[in-house]
């Protein structure tokens, strides 16, 4: 992130409503993952059925303001750590960050449309940077050396949720309710997923996230070998800074799956059927969310693939899930009366 970007007031389109329209295809694969029994799991651990929540008010939208949320500390100093922040100038709101993807190593804050959706149906919105894995050059501020490998990232990440459940910036101050849920896409999602499975609900564990193809498990060996549209193994290796596939070595010790239980936050894990993300990442979170009883919903679109055999990736199909993304952070953030 540029510390001197300018920014041009973005007219945010005012939603109307919670759309069903998506393309003929992701319709009917979005109707069909809408059955339990075909594509679409829910599961949740027991609690009360929630009252409901009144359908959200679209307000307009906000131009980003950049500040630094924080710093990333290595032992080889700090990295200034920013983000965009779209702030609702009346009241106070819950916060979600947009987590970006890139596998690891690229990548700035946004995208810009997801941060702009998100706010224009309530929330104050955080798209933040974070350090990145070699060659880093999205992160020029980031410290010399400082090679952004685990868990550097999902720390920065924990301190996005800190500050902005706090309002500790001078943009947020005031503005924020305590509720913080995130929205991650690829490597966003891993980090949204790591941070959802944390261990202090109410300090650096999200309220909520949705994960758009995220990678859970970087030890699996099927997805380590697929290469049909993206570099997994590389990427996870690059950014574990190991390649030591055993039980409990660096990759299985790195992997968010791991670290969900009963109490974890509440996720909504999407994919496409043929994800450049191996489509086994999808299979194995949704495994371990039921087995160990963690509060989610799961969407697999099913769709053709394009040219290079591969369907839709993270924020590429955010306009065909983005009023069941929304709904979904509304009913577990929206503060009930």
């Amino acid at each position: 992130m540029k510390i001197s970007k300018s920014f041009t007031l973005l007219v945010a389109i005012c939603l109307t409503g919670f759309s069903e329209e998506t393309s003929a295809d992701s319709r009917a694969s979005l109707t069909q993952a809408a059955q339990p029994s075909v594509a679409s799991e829910v599961r949740a651990t027991p609690s009360p059925r929630p009252l409901p929540i009144p359908a959200w008010r679209p307000i307009q939208g906000t131009a980003p303001v950049t500040e630094q949320y924080g710093v990333g500390s290595s032992l080889l100093g700090t990295t200034p750590l920013y983000w965009d922040a779209y702030i609702i100038p009346t009241g106070t709101h819950p916060a979600v960050l947009v987590i970006h993807g890139g596998g690891f190593k690229d990548g700035e804050p946004g995208p810009d449309s997801v941060a702009q959706d998100l706010n224009t149906a309530g929330f104050n919105v955080f798209a933040i940077d974070y350090r990145l894995a070699p060659p880093g050059t999205d992160m020029p501020l980031q410290m010399v050396h400082d090679e952004g490998h685990y868990p550097e990232q999902t720390n920065d990440v924990a301190t996005a949720i800190r500050a902005a459940r706090a309002g500790s910036t001078a943009a947020s101050a005031g503005k924020v309710t305590g509720k913080v849920g995130a929205v991650g896409g690829s490597a966003g999602a891993s980090h949204a997923a790591y941070t959802a499975a944390a261990t202090t609900l109410g300090g650096d564990m999200l309220d909520a996230a949705v994960l758009l193809s995220g990678a859970y498990d970087f030890r699996d060996p099927r997805s380590l070998v697929d290469i049909r549209c993206t570099t997994f193994a590389a990427n996870v290796i690059n950014y574990v800074n190991s390649s030591d596939t055993s039980d409990g070595g660096a990759l299985d010790l790195a992997s968010p799956y791991r670290r969900f239980t009963s109490a974890s936050a509440p996720v909504y894990v999407i994919a496409t059927n043929l994800d450049p993300m191996p489509p086994q990442q999808y299979q194995i979170l949704t495994a371990r969310l039921n087995a160990v009883g963690a509060p989610h919903q799961a969407l697999l679109i099913t769709e053709a693939p394009g040219p290079d055999g591969c369907t839709r990736h993270s924020f590429g199909y955010w306009d065909d899930v983005k009023t069941q993304a929304i709904a979904f952070l509304n009913g577990i953030m929206i503060q009930r009366p």
